[in-house]
Parts: C-alpha cells; sequence; structure tokens
C-alpha cells in the first residue's frame, strides 16, 4: 500500500471534487480562491504522479 504525501488542503480538495463539488464551491467552502484551489489540486496532481483528476481520484481510493 502506498502512502501519498498530499497536504491537509489538497487532500480535502480532492475529497470535495469526488462528491462532484466544483472549483468555485470548494474556494466558497474553504474560504479561499477559485485560482488556489486548482493550484492545491494541481499540486496534487503531481505529488500523486497522475495526469488526471480521475487518476488521482484512484490512486487516493476516493470515491468517485
Amino acid at each position: 500500500m502506498t502512502i501519498w504525501k498530499l497536504s491537509p488542503i489538497e487532500r480535502s480538495c480532492l475529497r470535495w471534487i469526488s462528491l462532484g463539488w466544483s472549483v468555485s464551491e470548494i474556494a466558497l467552502l474553504e474560504g479561499k480562491s477559485e485560482a488556489e484551489i486548482r493550484s492545491y489540486l494541481n499540486r496534487a496532481l503531481v505529488s500523486l504522479g497522475a495526469t488526471s483528476l480521475q487518476e488521482a481520484l484512484t490512486k487516493v481510493d476516493c470515491p468517485s
């Protein structure tokens, strides 16, 4: 089992994405800008070595 090094906000953003929330909805919920949320998601992709959000969700075992 691989343990991925994601920050709490990166993990949280991926979780919200897995539940079908949009970047704008996540930004409102987290009190961040949409650009910040996109940045967190992009960093998560890099950390996971994923090329898409779907692949990232599969790697961290979030429901989709």
